[in-house]
């Protein structure tokens, strides 16, 4: 999800920054999933090097920071699915990434028939058998001779690379600059990222840091923080009638997440005081658009 996804649906969906480590490809390399394989070339690397100058942040290896929204995995659902198994904000901001499946951003569109044959894969284990290869009269053909066929999933694409550059713009550089002594240089700190996964810690770098954008902003954040410390709570609360053990890590986390959004909410307030007091605050001048940005506008321009 992107930063302003999670703000248009403070109530439903509990936000985290998610951390991933996305190997660095290189000519020579091999791809291979169930019947497919391929040898990457200097155009395949040349674009998956496009991708990552634009999406991705180096600090020795590769690394991607993005929005996400977290939750119990024991629950095995998204938080915006109806009793009737229908999402219920198809039609009130459905996250971009969702438009995206079963295609993946950080992928070239001449690789994508790979992402397709791993997800079929998945899906099958999941019992699904919603991916299928060959042309089919009731369904959309996806990729075809190393390319995206169908234009909604195109442009879909195009959107949710953009999105993740505006974000770069509005939050994401900033927090890998604040972060980067402390885990991107740090062999011990990024031994927390685990191979095909995720290090997910709390949203509150991302906050700080368009908060300074003006006191809009600044409110917009304190809001958010409060409506996030209700769903926290809710979301406990339920797990803890649940009696899982497995629940018991997540349970923890989300209460270093509250804990971590009551210290951020008092810093804000503070610098509120001190702005009105006349004394120079942590607030940095307005960025033009993030005020827009964060309630729900899709540009920042």
């Amino acid at each position: 999800m992107t930063l302003a996804e999670l703000f248009r649906h403070p109530d439903r969906f509990i936000g985290c920054i998610a951390i991933g480590r996305v190997a660095r490809r290189r000519p020579g390399d091999r791809l291979r999933v169930g019947g497919y394989e391929t040898v990457l070339d200097d155009s395949d690397c040349a674009e998956f090097d496009a991708l990552g100058e634009a999406l991705l942040y180096r600090a020795g290896d590769t690394f991607s920071i993005v929005a996400q929204g977290f939750d119990y995995p024991s629950l095995a659902r998204c938080p915006a699915l109806a009793d009737d198994g229908r999402c219920a904000i198809h039609l009130h901001g459905k996250p971009l990434t969702c438009e995206v499946v079963p295609l993946d951003p950080l992928v070239p569109d001449s690789l994508q028939y790979l992402v397709l044959a791993e997800r079929a894969r998945s899906a099958v284990y999941l019992g699904s058998a919603c991916i299928q290869e060959g042309k089919r009269d009731d369904a959309p053909l996806l990729v075809d001779q190393g390319h995206v066929a169908d234009r909604d999933a195109r442009e879909a694409l195009a959107r949710r690379r953009r999105a993740l550059e505006l974000e770069r713009e509005v939050w994401t550089q900033a927090v890998f600059d604040a972060l980067r002594a402390d885990l991107f240089d740090s062999p011990a700190a990024l031994a927390r990222i685990p191979s095909g996964g995720f290090l997910t810690i709390s949203l509150v770098p991302a906050l700080l840091t368009v908060a300074a954008a003006s006191e809009r902003s600044r409110q917009l954040c304190i809001d958010y923080i409060d409506s996030q410390l209700r769903l926290i709570e809710r979301s406990i609360a339920q797990a803890l009638t649940r009696r899982r053990l497995d629940d018991r890590p997540v349970t923890q986390q989300l209460r270093g997440f509250a804990n971590a959004y009551r210290h951020a909410k008092e810093r804000l307030e503070r610098a509120a005081v001190s702005s009105e007091d006349g004394v120079r605050s942590n607030v940095m001048p307005a960025h033009t658009g993030i005020d827009a940005y964060l309630s729900g506008a899709t540009s920042t321009h």
